[in-house]
């Protein structure tokens, strides 16, 4: 225990490494927020004020307006039909309203002050209503027996797509993938406490890993006590992550937390036996390993699709072997499969494949660091 608690402290004195597990994944989850955390989510969205002229009005524009809803009947428009003419154009060039709409010489004009969100639903809304008017008046030329039929399908249009959604959350956000994604980023940083796992006890990696070498503790122990060390402090900074993204920012993870945090826990030791058992294999300065590594861990995030989508599928169908040996692959698969899938079977399927390859990764870096053989420590 003392061993485990001095190794913490010491861990804790690396100022680069607590900014990558602590910091880094914080910062860039709050600039993930701040980007799109809100978009798609259905309260981002407000009811829309539009005024229309009292005088020479469409009464059955302003009808359509006040009718149309969306979500659980939330009114998409509030209407004001108040003001005339005079009356909106002051307003408008005193900058009290943004946007009003009039008729002149028999034509809808919709008057804005910038171009918006807001202001382009609305446009979508008139252009929608100008073609159907369009129609209705054509049809009723050429076909007029037809004119209820056309009004009725303009009206209550079918859709032949349907979207797809969360299996285990149909109204969650999809941009939350990205925020697995930045989960399953975090995990890999873990990586860097693997490499001065191995820089503190091979011999010829550091002066301290010399002296370390001619104690009497077996060299298994030591490397199981560092690990933990390096988990428990890496572990406890994506947990600060997770409740920062769920409790702060709010982001919605469905009901499958738990399972995002024991993910989170077989991402940390898999990126700390990756980093570990490359640094046994990769021969110089820890920086060196270091730059090594960081390649290494992004070829592996690029190719699981961290930060092109098609790309994961594009090695899913020539080279699947390589999303198996993968563990960011894997752990992407693992997040993945907890936002698309009710059945956890796929999920248990990948974590389970993870966790065995950290094993070996963790076995290969003590076989490696126990069959090296110095002429003189």
């Amino acid at each position: 225990m003392r061993m485990y608690l001095v190794r913490i402290k010491c861990l804790l004195r690396n100022k680069d490494n607590v900014f990558w597990a602590f910091i880094f994944p914080l910062l860039l989850g709050t600039f993930f927020y701040l980007g799109f955390g809100k978009l798609s989510m259905d309260d981002s969205l407000n009811t829309i004020n539009v005024y229309v002229t009292s005088h020479d009005k469409d009464h059955q524009l302003v009808t359509i307006l006040e009718d149309i809803s969306y979500g659980d009947g939330k009114k998409l428009f509030k209407v004001n039909t108040s003001f005339d003419l005079d009356q909106l154009n002051q307003s408008f060039a005193d900058k009290e309203i943004d946007n009003f709409i009039y008729l002149q010489d028999g034509l809808i004009n919709y008057k804005i002050i910038e171009n918006g969100i807001e202001e382009t639903i609305i446009k979508s809304v008139l252009d929608k209503y100008i073609q159907g008017e369009a129609l209705v008046k054509k049809v009723m030329e050429t076909n007029p027996e037809n004119v209820e039929k056309v009004l009725s399908s303009f009206l209550n249009p079918k859709t032949y797509l349907v979207e797809a959604t969360s299996g285990t959350n149909p109204n969650s956000n999809k941009l939350i993938i990205y925020f697995y994604a930045l989960i399953a980023m975090a995990c890999t940083f873990a990586s860097y406490w693997g490499i001065g796992l191995v820089n503190d006890i091979q011999a010829d990696a550091s002066p301290l890993a010399t002296r370390v070498n001619i104690t009497p503790t077996h060299k298994l122990k030591l490397i199981l006590i560092y690990t933990l060390a390096a988990i428990t402090i890496h572990f406890t900074g994506n947990l600060g992550l997770i409740a920062y993204l769920k409790y702060i920012l709010g982001i919605e993870f469905a009901h499958n937390t738990w399972l995002i945090i024991l993910t989170s826990l077989i991402g940390t030791i898999s990126g700390i036996a990756l980093g570990a058992f490359l640094s046994t294999i990769i021969k110089g300065t820890f920086d060196k390993k270091s730059g090594i590594i960081t390649t290494i861990s992004l070829l592996l995030s690029f190719l699981s699709g961290l930060m092109v989508v098609d790309v994961k599928y594009l090695v899913q169908k020539n080279a699947p072997i390589l999303g198996l040996i993968n563990p960011t692959n894997l752990l992407t698969e693992c997040f993945y499969s907890l936002y698309y899938y009710n059945d956890i079977g796929k999920y248990f399927y990948n974590l389970g494949i993870l966790a065995l390859i950290s094993l070996i990764l963790i076995f290969s870096t003590y076989l490696k660091m126990r069959g090296n053989k110095y002429d003189s420590i």
